[in-house]
């Protein structure tokens, strides 16, 4: 019975805790910003393997 109870407290604990970060988080830009320039690295294509900024 201990072998359920135990990853179960703890599983409800990391839930709740998500749950009460999760309210503050906030993604991607404000309404009007606009993206500032970033490098990604390209995964296929002709240009896999380099870095290119597509802003």
């Amino acid at each position: 019975m201990m072998r359920l109870v135990v990853p179960s407290l703890a599983l409800l604990a990391m839930s709740v805790g998500t749950m009460a970060a999760g309210a503050d988080l906030k993604s991607g830009l404000e309404v009007g910003k606009k993206a500032s320039p970033f490098q990604a690295k390209d995964c296929t294509g002709p240009s896999k393997g380099k870095s290119l900024c597509f802003i």
